[in-house]
């Protein structure tokens, strides 16, 4: 608008002030070169903040492309996801989080708290009781050809040498039952054992390591879920470092479903002259390994 009136201040000198104008022209002519400078440099101050912040917006774009990608995260099982916890068998949300507890008197379970992790899962099999167990896990159900891992940590406190039933089990529910405990975890005579249960009841010995009782142990079970033993198959991590098992590789093919449905169980069965403490925490079903390592 300044440069629109300067213009047409500039025809009318020329028209009124024949004489004396020439050297107001002049100085006029000036004033519009200085306002044309100013012009020039506003709108190139505008062209660059506009460029500026092009670039801007393209950096955030390719930082947010980054961020979302940075949620899908390669575990030690190969897989690239991303995070889903199924469950979470935390002792702070209550029993409520299991479907039934099968503790025989004069066993306890209690919610406890532990200076390191916090409140714990304290399960308590006394001299005189076979069982100490949950049945989990409360709104999850397991399905044909679902792929999960199940994570926790346990602090066992007994005889070394004691020979349990199990501490954990995968176990079978409903009618025509041909495995009943697929997959089981338990001490045999100084050993933490995994043990793979076929139809018919052969059980076999998958992985074994010496019993560390009083000591804090990580335990990361890979399950693929299927009645046929040609997809089915385990894979376990213990103490963070994925295993090598008793066919000579990190995967055990075999059924890993049977009867209506299968649901994991923590705690202690067996060994019923004994007492035995089982201290549990950071209990989880996931997609992924990292959704569950304790």
């Amino acid at each position: 608008m300044l440069l629109f009136n300067l213009l047409n201040l500039k025809a009318l000198l020329l028209i009124a002030l024949p004489v004396n104008g020439l050297c107001f022209l002049l100085t006029l002519n000036l004033i519009l070169m200085k306002n044309k400078l100013i012009i020039a440099v506003v709108l190139g101050c505008f062209a660059f903040l506009f460029f500026a912040c092009k670039k801007e917006t393209s950096s955030i774009a390719e930082e947010l492309i980054t961020n979302k990608t940075s949620i899908s995260v390669a575990d030690p099982s190969g897989t690239v996801g991303i995070l889903s916890v199924l469950w979470d068998g935390d002792a702070n949300l209550g029993t409520g989080v299991f479907k039934v507890l099968n503790v025989d008197a004069p066993a306890d379970l209690a919610a406890v708290n532990n200076a390191t992790y916090g409140k714990i899962w304290r399960f308590t099999k006394a001299i005189g009781s076979n069982r100490c167990e949950v049945h989990a896990a409360k709104n999850f159900a397991a399905v044909e050809g679902d792929d999960i891992y199940l994570g926790w940590r346990s602090q066992l406190a007994m005889t070394a040498s004691l020979t349990t039933n199990a501490l954990f089990q995968w176990k079978a529910y409903g009618a025509n039952m041909t495995q009943n405990f697929p997959i089981v975890i338990k001490t045999v005579s100084g050993d933490f054992k995994l043990m793979h249960t076929a139809p018919g009841g052969a059980n076999t010995y998958i992985w074994s390591t010496p019993v560390s009782v009083n000591n804090w142990n990580t335990f990361v079970l890979r399950i693929k879920v299927s009645r046929n033993a040609a997809v089915g198959f385990m894979e376990f991590w213990f103490n963070g470092v994925k295993q090598t098992l008793s066919n000579g590789t990190q995967r055990y093919y075999g059924r890993t479903l049977d009867a209506d449905y299968c649901d994991p169980k923590w705690g202690v069965y067996g060994a019923s002259s004994e007492l035995i403490v089982n201290r549990v925490h950071g209990l989880k079903i996931g997609s992924a390994y990292a959704d569950v390592a304790p």
